[in-house]
């Protein structure tokens, strides 16, 4: 199996396989165990909080709730299409039994590219929402150097003609083509939401790191210093940067 060597130990033995909650909870235990993870994932949540309006937030695709913990003492209620201990709600994300206009903030960490009808989707979050309501998105982006990364160093898709379909589609299958054609594509008139900000972000710390499915390819402390480096306007732009973290409202009534 490709990259097998390369996997993390507690994520091996259920690589590639169709469970996809072993895997989320293979997921959950790397979490527990990687500082460095936790150090990268902080700095996008810290994004995240500056950007919340008041009143409630909701994630969807909440995982393992790490976000959610992290908030905490602020509430946020989870939904995601798997159980697990952190989810108040299972459900899909196109399917979610919340009423209109009764939210305030979204919140979708790598998310958004594994939803098989996101520009349904997003119209859905945005009758969901209240007037001036947010869905924060931290996802990954296709810059010139997320082409490669994307491309050819990730198992994910790469796929700018995709169509969105009905048809079923497994939990952890992901186009990272996504976030780019919402936010900058030529179907951005289909989405009822303005885009209020994108911060481009992510250079080579993260992949290094390895994720939650791969083993870190340089020690802790080294990471954090490239980490550093990239919070330079040298390295978040739309041409180097592999992630967005993109505010999107709900305009008020006209």
């Amino acid at each position: 199996m490709r990259n097998h060597i390369l996997l993390n130990p507690e994520v091996r033995p259920v690589w590639g396989g169709s469970d996809e909650a072993r895997l989320l909870a293979a997921y959950e235990r790397v979490w527990e165990r990687k500082a460095i993870l936790r150090r990268l994932y902080e700095t996008w949540y810290r994004q995240i909080a500056a950007s919340l309006r008041e009143g409630n937030v909701v994630e969807i695709g909440a995982g393992t709730g790490n976000f959610k913990r992290w908030l905490h003492p602020r509430r946020c209620w989870t939904l995601d299409i798997l159980p697990g201990k952190h989810v108040d709600v299972q459900a899909d994300a196109l399917r979610a039994p919340l009423r209109r206009e009764s939210l305030d903030n979204i919140v979708m960490i790598d998310t958004l590219h594994h939803i098989a009808r996101p520009f349904t989707f997003l119209r859905r979050a945005a009758d969901m929402l209240r007037p001036r309501g947010r869905v924060i998105l931290v996802e990954p982006f296709v810059s010139v150097w997320g082409w490669i990364v994307w491309k050819f160093l990730h198992h994910e898709r790469l796929d700018f003609d995709f169509a969105e379909s009905d048809g079923a589609k497994e939990a952890w299958d992901g186009n990272a083509a996504i976030p780019r054609l919402v936010l900058a594509g030529w179907e951005r008139e289909r989405i009822p939401l303005r885009v209020r900000s994108v911060q481009y972000c992510e250079w080579l710390s993260y992949p290094l790191s390895g994720g939650f499915s791969y083993r870190s390819l340089l020690p802790g402390r080294v990471l954090l210093a490239l980490h550093s480096l990239e919070r330079t306007a040298l390295f978040q732009n739309r041409w180097v940067s592999l992630r967005v973290v993109a505010v999107l409202e709900k305009p008020l009534p006209a």
